[in-house]
């Protein structure tokens, strides 16, 4: 997939009104603030990606919302994609038609890396268990659909819980129901993902890396939650499921997280998004947008020559930072604004 013009207003600290970007491999060069990150921000986006900022916080100080375009090319054929974006949420329309996000989810879309992915590796099982969670629903709307159902019979198990417990019977085949098919996704997932990632995390470092999906009820959670129920009657919440399991990274198999240096953990932080663009790649039959923000930050010139080979293969792709590789094409950033 490639994106032909990016076009916005309002968004963040862009004064830009149209983007042209250059096929192939390109570098983003800029000062600090200057609007690197605001881009890339601005076009994942736009192409259906999702980031952790709020809304609000992506909207122009002083505005009420902010809008954004992206016209790109598959091979299925041209697309444009608009949306406005407000703090209450985002309007999508596809090619004229109004849809909803879940619909932008047929298309390649773009990979987004970040600095602070690492915190993926390095922070807390909510921060995994999301992050692992946004994945597979890249894949399957049907997830999706499920982590929706679950979570709101998790909230009403939760209400009776802390009311004295009547009722709970039906909620519990409910929260079975859906969380035990939540949890054969994710390790049928796994089970694809992982050879992806450990072959991408050999280009990029030694040490021989692992995922284990630590469930809270390996086994059946209808009977698991029945065995808790006096201790979650005690404390008035529900204490297994898939809600509360945690994605572990190994390294050498060693938690990264306990014992793995900072970066260990960029590393595999790093092998995370690229396995990410690679499988999306096989599901989708062509390779999704590749944005890199501070693309050499705390890299050795081992690692930034392997990102270099990767995303020297695919059809269009940014490294965003305050350097450009050598023989990279470069577009300048500064106030906002793009010049290429």
């Amino acid at each position: 997939m490639r994106l032909l013009v990016f076009r916005q207003r309002n968004f963040r600290n862009l004064a830009l009104s149209a983007f042209q970007p250059p096929q192939g491999l390109f570098a983003l060069v800029g000062g600090n603030a200057q609007g690197k990150t605001s881009l890339l921000l601005g076009i994942h986006l736009a192409l259906g990606g999702e980031v952790r900022a709020s809304l609000a916080d992506l909207i122009r100080f002083g505005e009420e919302e902010a809008w954004l375009q992206a016209e790109v090319e598959t091979e299925l054929g041209l697309y444009r994609i608009e949306q406005r974006l407000r703090p209450e949420g985002r309007e999508i329309v596809l090619n004229e038609k109004a849809v909803s996000l879940r619909a932008l989810q047929e298309l390649p879309g773009s990979v987004l890396v970040l600095p602070e992915d690492v915190e993926v590796v390095l922070g807390s099982r909510e921060e995994r268990r999301a992050f692992l969670d946004r994945l597979i629903g890249r894949f399957s709307r049907r997830y999706a659909a499920l982590l929706s159902a679950y979570e709101k019979a998790l909230r009403q198990r939760n209400v009776l819980l802390k009311a004295g417990g009547n009722g709970l019977s039906v909620w519990d085949q409910e929260l079975a129901r859906y969380g035990t098919e939540i949890m054969a996704f994710r390790r049928r997932f796994l089970k694809r993902f992982l050879p992806i990632f450990q072959s991408v995390h050999r280009s990029l470092a030694p040490g021989e890396v692992g995922l284990l999906l630590e469930e809270t009820a390996p086994g059946d959670l209808l009977e698991a939650l029945r065995t808790r129920r006096e201790e979650e009657l005690a404390r008035g919440q529900t204490l297994v499921g898939p809600h509360r399991d945690d994605l572990v990274f190994l390294l050498s198999g060693r938690p990264v997280h306990r014992f793995g240096s900072r970066g260990e953990a960029k590393a595999v932080a790093l092998s995370l998004r690229l396995a990410e663009h690679r499988l999306l790649s096989e599901h989708h039959g062509e390779a999704p947008l590749l944005l890199v923000d501070e693309w050499s930050e705390e890299l050795d010139e081992g690692k930034r020559q392997a990102v270099l080979a990767y995303t020297r293969t695919l059809p269009q792709a940014i490294l965003a930072g305050l350097w450009a590789p050598e023989g990279v094409p470069v577009c300048w950033v500064e106030g906002g604004v793009v010049l290429c």
